[in-house]
């Protein structure tokens, strides 16, 4: 009677555990499965016992069941190892079985659902493959600022071996008094430059993120540092600087407004997408117009069949200019600015012999004159003449920027030609 109640005692406990069980005689015939199990496979228990243990597993762990059986069960010794069940629908599962030999020779296995743990076992292993092989330093540091994993992207952008460099202090790559101030953080910081130090002793620009990492109490555990090499998209951005230094310390300079640089983009933005000549020559003159503070401009262009300066566009001009819409090239003020390569400037036209619109300049208030060249490969491609009255005859000299700004005005109108 106490057998009876003994067993039953048992098989409730088996019924309402959390982990399959499976029970079998000493030919691996199946007894017993609990409602795990059954649930598990998609089977019935009717349709489970008798079954040998062997028909649940895919071929592979059958192989090692039947193997841990002849080699370990009938000594009466447990184990531990790992397989696939296979579903009534041929679904593999991988599990965890632990096997315990009976005394009648029979054997019970408790068997432990691995999918969930398998699954973040591949995501864990896709990160770690992903951080093993980011072409990006990723770096842990612990609270006394040593390194304390050291992926490949790191190697590639400091030189050294994981093994060279774990242990040693953070400082070995970074620049000494930057570390000591990142590491005071207690917040993520973004994207800020950090100098860095290669094995071979040349120095770096990286783009650090740094991330202090906190645990469940809200302590430090360490810190985790990603930085991407940006020594060459500096010194590229640095050439590309270069190009556009000039205007940039006529803007600073002088205070001008950020109208400026706004014209030249907008100036590139019309060469890049497809205009009429008109649209862009009257766009030069216009934003000349702004930037200069000039009464009058002409932009002209070279014809090198009739060897004439023709207007292209112009503002602040009377309808009488128009009988100067075409000059000739040959000793005029023009040659001689190209002669010169450099602009000419004029403070009273009016005095100036080789010009030849005096009257005209006088009906229009227009006093002082700079007349730029525009060349291209050494050759004439135009000019470019700014007028101002009297009250802005200094003022038309004083302007820097423009100059600089013909430089982009040459290579454009070349392009329209």
């Amino acid at each position: 009677m106490k057998a009876l109640k003994s067993e039953a005692i048992y098989t409730k406990l088996i019924d309402h555990m959390n982990e399959a069980v499976w029970v079998g005689d000493d030919e691996e015939k199946t007894i017993y499965a609990n409602p795990k199990f059954c649930k598990l496979l998609g089977y019935k228990l009717s349709e489970i016992v008798n079954r040998e243990s062997y028909f649940f597993w895919d071929k592979e762990s059958a192989e090692k069941v039947k193997h841990v059986n002849e080699t370990k069960r009938k000594k009466g010794i447990s184990s531990s190892y790992e397989g696939n069940l296979l579903t009534r629908k041929g679904k593999k599962i991988p599990v965890l079985l632990s096997g315990t030999p009976l005394p009648d020779g029979g054997t019970i296995g408790i068997i432990t659902d691995l999918t969930e743990l398998k699954k973040k076992e591949k995501q864990a292993d896709i990160l770690s493959k992903a951080v093993s092989f980011a072409t990006d330093a990723i770096i842990t540091i612990d609270k006394k600022g040593k390194i304390t994993s050291w992926n490949n992207g790191a190697k590639l952008i400091f030189g050294y071996k994981e093994d060279e460099i774990v242990g040693k202090s953070v400082k070995k790559i970074f620049n000494e008094n930057e570390v000591e101030e990142i590491l005071k953080e207690s917040e993520v910081l973004h994207n800020f430059e950090i100098h860095g130090k290669h094995k071979s002793k040349y120095e770096l620009l990286t783009s650090a993120t740094f991330t202090p990492i906190f645990g469940s109490e809200g302590k430090l555990n360490f810190y985790m540092l990603i930085a991407r090499d940006i020594t060459n998209q500096s010194k590229f951005e640095e050439e590309i600087s270069l190009k556009y230094r000039k205007m940039k310390e006529a803007y600073n300079k002088f205070g001008t407004i950020r109208r400026q640089m706004d014209y030249v983009f907008e100036l590139l933005e019309l060469c890049k997408d497809y205009h009429d000549k008109k649209t862009v020559f009257d766009f030069i003159v216009s934003s000349i117009i702004m930037l200069a503070r000039v009464d009058a401009c002409v932009l002209r262009i070279y014809n090198k069949d009739r060897n004439t300066l023709d207007v292209a566009s112009s503002f602040g001009l009377a309808n009488d200019w128009q009988g100067k819409a075409s000059i000739k090239y040959r000793n005029s003020l023009a040659e001689r600015a190209f002669d010169q390569a450099s602009p000419m400037k004029i403070i009273d036209i009016t005095k100036e012999p080789k010009y030849q619109s005096k009257y005209l300049a006088k009906k229009n208030n227009l006093y002082s004159l700079l007349l730029i060249p525009l060349r291209f490969k050494s050759e004439p491609v135009g000019s470019i003449s700014l007028y101002a009255s009297p009250e802005k005859k200094l003022e038309i000299f004083e302007n820097d920027f423009i100059e600089e700004y013909a430089m982009l005005i040459e290579v454009v109108v070349a392009m329209m030609l």
